[in-house]
């Protein structure tokens, strides 16, 4: 079976990258509410959650993604988990299970390993572009989250000091 370790660019502990993404994202896990994502939500909906009005702004609707609201609704546009991953991509990574199965660790975890895959594939050969990707869509674009990229390498740095070293580091 393939691991994280067998598509990651020479240097970067896969292992210590998805403690440090799941860190930043939700403090490991601990801080694992679903996130809405007003650009998957058709423009003109509105929903109150938690007293906070989410309007969608469609900005990223296609026919896939009003396919997949048509049949899950709000919970199609939210991010889950300890890594945050969008329902969408995890979906285009070949999950078919309803977004809240997200939720947990082991629900996500095969697609977040799939889409660093995908990350990595396209090109990403640092910490700092598959954080920009992780977060942004990918890491050759104008959007550059400076702040998040930042705190996911000091993340990084932080786990490779308390982790052991792994025996499949490469680099």
């Amino acid at each position: 079976m393939k691991t994280i370790q067998d598509f990651m660019p020479p240097g970067i502990d896969g292992n210590a990258l998805l403690i440090a993404i799941a860190m930043v994202e939700t403090e490991g896990g601990r801080n694992n509410c679903p996130r809405f994502e007003v650009a998957y939500i058709p423009k003109g909906e509105r929903f109150t959650v938690q007293g906070r009005v989410i309007e969608g702004t469609g900005a990223c609707v296609n026919s896939i993604v009003l396919e997949r609201w048509q049949k899950w609704g709000l919970a199609s546009a939210a991010s889950y988990g300890p890594w945050q991953i969008l329902y969408h991509t995890a979906a285009d990574r070949h999950y078919r299970g309803c977004p809240w199965g997200l939720w947990s660790q082991a629900g996500s975890r095969p697609f977040v390993v799939a889409q660093l895959e995908r990350i990595v594939c396209k090109g990403a050969r640092s910490i700092e572009e598959v954080a920009d990707a992780w977060n942004s869509g990918n890491h050759f674009d104008q959007i550059v989250p400076h702040r998040y990229i930042a705190k996911v390498v000091a993340e990084y740095k932080r786990q490779l000091k308390i982790r052991p070293a792994v025996a499949g580091r490469k680099g």
